[in-house]
């Protein structure tokens, strides 16, 4: 893609890079290996390199530790059952034509979740337990 072509696929998702944003984070991509540079006319085309390919399967990696430690905080705060269901559903992410908003939402949602857990109020934590196990049990309804 188009440094232009990036800017408005990412506005898709979320708040429009600029330009003085762009530009200096695919030159400095470009000057550590990870995407290659390609003339065509007046547009550069920037393309991911094998290092860039490689550094990519090191974050969907690191992404699998963060979702599994995820699970892990939770693990002893929520039932099996509902564990088990988020470990299931941990691996469609990013597979699923999950939209990069949709990811964002769902990241929001877990440190909002997070968030009752940490403060260690009993009382929040099982407002948000009743909370979540009605959510989930609403959107199993709707899933059928």
């Amino acid at each position: 893609m188009s440094g232009y072509d990036l800017m408005k696929s990412c506005g898709d998702y979320c708040t429009k890079p600029s330009p003085g944003y762009i530009y200096p984070l695919l030159n400095d991509l470009q000057g550590n290996g990870f995407i290659s540079v390609k003339k065509e006319g007046r547009r550069k085309i920037y393309s991911l390199t094998e290092k860039g390919m490689k550094l990519l399967d090191t974050l969907k990696t690191k992404r699998e530790e963060t979702i599994n430690s995820f699970a892990k905080i939770l693990e002893p705060i929520t039932q099996k059952s509902e564990l088990q269901r988020f470990i299931k559903s941990k691996s469609s992410i990013g597979k699923n034509d999950l939209s990069l908003q949709d990811q964002y939402q769902l990241k929001d949602l877990n440190i909002l979740i997070l968030s009752f857990y940490q403060d260690r109020n009993n009382d929040n934590r099982e407002k948000m337990k009743k909370i979540v196990n009605e959510t989930i049990k609403k959107l199993e309804r709707l899933k059928q």
